[in-house]
């Protein structure tokens, strides 16, 4: 009786360390580290790109991973929801207005669409759920577009400047919101606030931060990266900012030349040393006493999921089209019209007919379709008069 009992501890010891290693090769592949940034529902979280550990919407994920790699084909697990097409701020680089996605002659979906688009993806098995814009704060009914979520099912989070979200963090809370993600470009207010074109942008942003905290939410910032911000230092006077603030993660992107910064093709030529990026990144990933860093760069490349478009991930714009990202406009149906399942394998196969890479394409912009893949529908002109 003894040794069966021991042999039965034995066996549960070593299945939980082979779970263990499991999760922290997934986390590596997927964030470059193991870090805890927080709590949802008494679950640890370690990324706003990722459910929760130990949850179901987390195991679902790591479920359709693995059919995904049994049957050979994608299988989306986070979707971006665009839910308004206006915005407060006029930000220098926005992917979307300048962007052939932003349609103004068109209405924006109503509130019983957009649900039904939320129950369409959670049947579908998407696990995550980001809400965005234009702001997506300046849709009244955020709050209950969350709430309709079937939590077992997704979490959600949402990326807003900041303006609103001291107004709104009690509704946002009690949603039942996973986290809150705010875009920050400068540790400078005055810099920021030109950038966004939005005057006190920041101090609301700062603001809306600690409102939430004060709520229990969850709390991220969001920003964007060149090679100069490297080389001056703004990178990790950001990381600073973040630890000063206290967020949970901060969430970095490489700057895009698409959107209002379709013109900068020196954003092609003077590509971010990411060997650089990354090794600043894992210094401060190793520092308990500083928030979690993701950084998209990683995520996109070779070491991880290489471009998510229509892989495992896919975009809705505020007016019902699926997109293979936030960044091309070049959608494959309307999710009104269709069902999701048609319409990913459309755009599942777009994929395969773009040389198997959306990123090189799209994002990086070195190629000559180009001007077939981003069409610029916005006078910069206009924008600043």
């Amino acid at each position: 009786m003894f040794k069966k009992l021991r042999y039965f501890y034995s066996t549960l010891k070593n299945l939980n360390s082979y779970a263990n290693a499991i999760n922290d090769n997934f986390l590596d592949y997927c964030i470059r580290h193991h870090k805890i940034i927080g709590w949802y529902n008494g679950l640890p979280v370690y990324s706003a790109f990722l459910a929760p550990g130990l949850s179901k919407p987390l195991a679902n994920t790591m479920a359709r991973r693995l059919i995904s790699n049994m049957i050979q084909e994608p299988l989306p697990g986070v979707v971006n929801f665009g839910i308004t097409d206006i915005c407060n701020a006029k930000c220098e680089h926005c992917s979307f207005y300048g962007n052939a996605m932003h349609k103004p002659e068109i209405d924006v979906i109503s509130k019983q669409e957009m649900k039904k688009i939320l129950k369409d993806c959670q049947d579908f098995g998407i696990s995550v759920i980001n809400f965005v814009g234009g702001e997506p704060l300046l849709n009244k009914d955020i709050p209950e577009l969350i709430r309709f979520l079937d939590k077992d099912k997704t979490v959600s989070s949402i990326y807003t400047n900041g303006w609103f979200l001291k107004e709104k963090a009690k509704e946002l809370k009690e949603s039942g919101l996973m986290i809150v993600i705010t875009s920050l470009d400068s540790t400078n207010p005055s810099k920021h606030d030109k950038f966004r074109r939005l005057q006190g942008l920041f101090d609301k942003a700062i603001e809306g931060i600690k409102e939430c905290q004060k709520l229990g939410l969850l709390t991220a910032i969001s920003t964007t990266l060149v090679q100069d911000d490297l080389e001056n230092g703004n990178f990790e006077k950001m990381i600073n900012l973040a630890k000063e603030l206290k967020v949970n993660e901060l969430i970095v992107f490489d700057t895009m030349p698409v959107g209002m910064y379709s013109h900068r093709v020196d954003l092609s030529k003077n590509k971010i040393d990411f060997q650089r990026l990354f090794e600043i990144v894992d210094k401060y990933n190793k520092d308990e006493s500083y928030p979690g860093i993701f950084c998209y760069a990683h995520f996109r490349s070779q070491m991880a999921f290489g471009c998510s478009a229509g892989r495992n991930y896919f975009y809705i714009t505020p007016y019902g089209e699926m997109c293979p990202c936030d960044f091309t406009a070049r959608p494959v149906g309307n999710m009104l019209e269709e069902t999701l399942p048609n319409l990913w394998r459309k755009l599942s196969q777009q994929r395969k007919n773009i040389s198997g890479n959306y990123m090189n394409e799209c994002c990086d912009q070195e190629n000559t379709n180009r001007e077939k893949l981003i069409k610029i529908r916005f006078d910069r002109k206009s924008l600043d008069s």
